[in-house]
């Protein structure tokens, strides 16, 4: 059973660049733990690899 500590708890994560960035990793175990997460990225540039990599989680 998953440990839901951060359920109802919303975190903003900012420096997603791929994943191997250590904001995806962060942004994954909050996810785990149960937390609504919203992303920002830095240019146009990123904006596609952040769409791809939140489309993993398969919510909005």
């Amino acid at each position: 059973m998953t440990s839901q500590v951060l359920s109802e708890k919303v975190g903003v994560v900012f420096g997603v660049a791929n994943k191997r960035s250590i904001a995806w990793a962060i942004a994954k175990a909050w996810a785990a733990a149960g937390a609504r997460l919203i992303f920002n990225y830095q240019g146009e540039r990123l904006k596609e690899n952040v769409a791809d990599l939140v489309g993993e989680f398969g919510e909005n």
